[in-house]
């Protein structure tokens, strides 16, 4: 009975052995054997590997990366400070980054508390603000003035830049923001690569990427925040796998 005892922590040992060796990410299990099977998402140094059952509970989308024209938008909030019979000013800050491609004549949509939509123009830049706030000042003048817009009141104002060229460009759902700055997923064989990127203009479809990506890459189009969920959770939980029958047993 000793004897016995003594046979049975090696043999647990021998088991133990066995099992961790077939659930290594590349097992060296042979056909005859037994194949070595990973379920689940993977990650590593090539990116995300996804199995294709996984793929299509995601829903996942590609999209291509091109060269065309995005027209930027601004939106910022104004305050009326006069109305008259002649019209009605109002006046909101910017960063200067947002002022770059603003020129006194250009259009802006209005819009009032109740929202009442209406249409003015921006008549002036000024940096009275910059040395105090950093920020610059916008001025912008609309009539008629609609039915109780009065001076004190804020208005939501949007102005298009209308004045890109053909850029480097995504649609605007496969842009991913995080805490370390803007990426997408590149496809990069079987692989799905987060990839760092630099945007530009953006608007609610497309945005300008200024580095990171060529025209021709591709990129996930949709569902980016699932992905990146699911890329942490195969980073920290592992991989998963089994030892499935040799086909023909």
């Amino acid at each position: 009975m000793k004897q016995n005892n003594f046979y049975i922590p090696i043999l647990a040992a021998v088991l133990a052995s066995a099992t961790m060796t077939a659930c290594k990410p590349r097992s060296s299990v042979t056909a005859s054997e037994g194949e070595a099977v990973v379920l689940g998402p993977q990650h590593s140094k090539k990116g995300l590997l996804l199995p294709e059952d996984t793929r299509q509970s995601l829903g996942v989308r590609i999209a291509e990366v091109t060269e065309q024209r995005v027209s930027a938008t601004l939106d910022l909030p104004l305050r009326v400070y006069q109305v008259g019979e002649g019209g009605g000013k109002a006046s909101g800050t910017l960063t200067p980054e947002q002022a770059e491609k603003l020129r006194a004549g250009q259009p802006v949509e209005l819009q009032s508390a109740d929202g009442q939509p209406f249409n003015g123009k921006v008549t002036r830049l000024t940096d009275e603000l910059r040395r105090a706030t950093g920020t610059l000042e916008v001025l912008v003048e609309f009539r008629p003035v609609p039915d109780g817009v009065l001076a004190g009141a804020f208005l939501q104002a949007r102005i298009t830049r209308d004045d890109a060229t053909n850029v480097v460009s995504i649609p605007a759902a496969a842009l991913l923001q995080c805490s370390d700055g803007y990426s997408v997923y590149t496809v990069s064989g079987e692989h799905l690569v987060r990839t760092p990127v630099k945007v530009g203009a953006a608007n609610a479809d497309l945005v300008e990427i200024t580095d990171g990506l060529y025209s021709g890459d591709q990129v996930v189009l949709q569902p980016v925040m699932s992905l990146w969920m699911t890329e942490l959770a195969a980073v920290k939980g592992g991989q998963a796998c089994c030892v499935m029958p040799a086909k023909g047993k």
